[in-house]
């Protein structure tokens, strides 16, 4: 897929731009690239940028770029040191003021080039001095430019963005409607603050130490700051500044353009955030796989161990343990994969309310005597479809959270509830969630009394490995996000310190339908059966092997798919199962029995993973007779699966 494939988007938006490869070569240029330059995409792609621009390679220029190209910090071309990077015409024949900013995307192994045009910020710029020194030409002399400056007025008062004149020390003289609207000031308050207590200095620009000293030789500035309105809270603004002279060039004025571009701010974290996601998604999936291997290793032998034990109590108790801390890392990876994808996710469907009284007396069992627990459950039952387990496990990971919260509390409470969708009480989480409009809901909400969380880290609180405690591992919340996000469910976090905290998640609400209820039939014994048994790790092959063959089976083994259809091949009507391994060298599980179903049509298969069986599930299902299972197994479990999918072929 082309560079240009993977960000359609780039299209559409009023910014030129293009990205190189570590090469020089063009792989992306825009549409508006193609109407600035009057370049076509076809002609500059596959072209090098220091030939196609050969200002480019002049050190002042290319040692920057380079620098982004080797993965170093972005760069930024600004119209006050650096020409036109990638000349573009203007219908006059000048050329465009540009911004230009170069950063390196480490995934697509490309330096972006987003080229921002400020010909026409530039054009008002001037403009507005120009204009600034005729009004001030107006108060001591003509009545027809008093005219003019009370229609440039008129047009500075309702512009969209905020536009303030200052004195050279930042004290406001004008700042129009848009600005007041942006920061909350009154129109008779503006004139007593400076602009400077207005903005808070950031690390990129100190006001103190650069931008003060700048604008008062007579320089322009344009750049993004933080302004605070009158109430405290902040928002994030591109301000252009640019100096006002008198007839004699004496410096009397600045004139600042600002536009609030807060909502831009948002849309760019949250991006950052969504590749940071994809990225520890892909992290978590290779860990998954490598940790779940030695588990299945780990499992196997400590369970022939602990056969081997049964007159020595000590140590079969040991091994009970180790059975059990096994089992507990590999719910650890179950929680890894379930943040990820949907790891191993069972689709049932069940009333939701029946399920949530049901939780609340076991989450009565988690909270302590000195919490008070409390339930609001509206009637009805709320049909819904997925993993009751899953589901029960990220409430309880809320639970304890706000018990947590409540340890230094003498009247701590916590109030589980649930409800249909209220469009009245629940207005506020359509607002930020309008997906609610449509479908039906049910509102599951816990809430606390406790400390709240401070809103420095909300926007944090879901991200895996980030926690607050000493000991936290930081994958509570992320597999309750994970959780929710499978189940198709929103949800929206309230807190403060004052009220404690809310966790609200809405549910998808199925219509019900009646199903037969199958019966079960008790356990019963059987014949061993002939196993193929095929895995790369021996590991996991085997000690699989040896408790297959303490339960009774026969088993031989294969190492790679290739191996495995050989083995099989030599009498196809011999082996009553295949258990293979999915991800293999040479040729994997799946290519591999699907050649053996070549050979005999009703084998049946069961398949193991150590990754996210959302992954491979879709392959699976198309082959029918056969069982997708995940690493690491329990082996009395692996026993009834195999007489459950040998008396089916039957």
């Amino acid at each position: 897929m082309s560079i240009a494939d993977q960000f359609p988007l780039l299209d559409q938006i009023p910014t030129g731009i293009l990205a190189i490869n570590r090469k020089g070569e063009i792989v992306l240029w825009n549409h508006m690239l193609e109407q600035w330059s009057g370049s076509k995409r076809e002609t500059m792609i596959g072209a090098n940028l220091f030939a196609c621009f050969p200002d480019l390679d002049m050190a002042d220029y290319r040692k920057p770029i380079e620098q982004v190209l080797s993965g170093g910090d972005s760069v930024i071309f600004s119209p006050q040191q650096h020409h036109h990077v990638i000349p573009c015409p203007l219908p006059d024949g000048s050329l465009r003021t540009q911004l230009v900013t170069i950063s390196w995307l480490s995934l697509q192994q490309i330096a972006l080039f987003s080229i921002q045009d400020l010909s026409e910020q530039h054009r008002l710029i001037e403009k507005y001095r120009f204009v600034t020194r005729e009004l001030e030409e107006e108060l001591r002399h003509s009545q027809e430019l008093e005219r003019e400056k009370s229609q440039l007025a008129a047009a500075v008062e309702q512009a969209g963005e905020a536009i303030i004149i200052t004195d050279t020390a930042g004290h406001i003289q004008y700042a129009n409607r848009a600005f007041l609207k942006q920061t909350g000031w009154g129109d008779d308050e503006v004139n007593t603050i400076a602009i400077y207590d207005t903005l808070f200095s950031t690390p990129e620009t100190s006001f103190t130490d650069e931008l003060q000293p700048l604008l008062a030789s007579g320089a322009t500035w344009q750049g993004r700051q933080q302004m605070m309105r009158k109430d405290g809270s902040s928002f994030t603004v591109s301000n252009s500044i640019a100096p006002i002279f008198d007839d004699t060039q004496t410096l009397t004025h600045h004139i600042i353009i600002q536009e609030d571009i807060s909502l831009q701010v948002t849309i760019e974290e949250k991006f950052r955030h969504a590749q940071k996601q994809e990225a520890l998604i892909t992290l978590v999936g290779g860990i998954a796989h490598d940790f779940n291997n030695l588990l299945a290793g780990l499992v196997g032998q400590a369970y022939l161990a602990a056969r081997e034990v049964r007159g020595m109590p000590k140590t079969a108790a040991r091994m009970e343990k180790i059975q059990g801390i096994t089992q507990e890392a590999a719910e650890i990876v179950k929680q890894l994969l379930t943040f990820a994808r949907q790891g191993e996710m069972v689709s049932n469907e069940f009333p939701l309310g029946s399920f949530i009284k049901e939780f609340a007396k076991l989450a009565g069992h988690n909270v302590p005597e000195s919490i008070q627990l409390t339930s609001d459950f509206e009637p009805g039952q709320f049909a819904f479809r997925g993993d009751p387990n899953q589901l029960q496990q990220a409430l309880l990971n809320i639970v304890q959270n706000s018990v947590e919260a409540l340890h230094d509390r003498s009247d701590g409470r916590i109030e589980i509830g649930l409800f249909p969708l209220r469009p009245d009480l629940d207005a506020r989480h359509i607002k930020k969630h309008p997906v609610l409009r449509h479908g039906n809901f049910a509102h599951v909400c816990i809430l606390d009394n406790g400390s709240g969380i401070a809103q420095s880290i909300m926007d944090r609180i879901f991200d895996p490995f980030f926690s607050t405690k000493q000991l936290g591992s930081g994958l509570g919340l992320a597999m309750v996000m994970g959780c929710i996000r499978h189940h198709q469910g929103i949800i929206d976090v309230e807190s403060s310190a004052s009220s404690g905290t809310g966790i609200h998640l809405f549910l998808p609400i199925i219509k019900t339908k009646n199903r037969p209820i199958a019966s079960g039939s008790a356990s019963e014994e059987h014949e061993g059966m002939t196993i193929l048994l095929v895995d790369d790790d021996k590991r996991v092959l085997e000690p699989t092997m040896e408790l297959l063959e303490a339960m009774g089976h026969r088993v031989s083994l294969a190492h790679d798919g290739i191996e495995a259809y050989e083995t099989f091949a030599q009498h196809p009507d011999s082996w009553d199962i295949v258990i293979t391994d999915m991800v293999m060298p040479k040729m994997n599980g799946l290519e591999s029995s699907q050649k053996m179903r070549l050979l005999r049509p009703d084998i049946p298969l069961i398949y193991a993973t150590g990754y996210d069986q959302s992954l491979v599930i879709g392959n699976t299902k198309k082959m029918g007779n056969s069982i997708l299972i995940s690493k690491p197994f329990n082996p009395d479990e692996l026993d009834q699966l195999i007489m459950k999918i040998v008396k089916r072929k039957e």
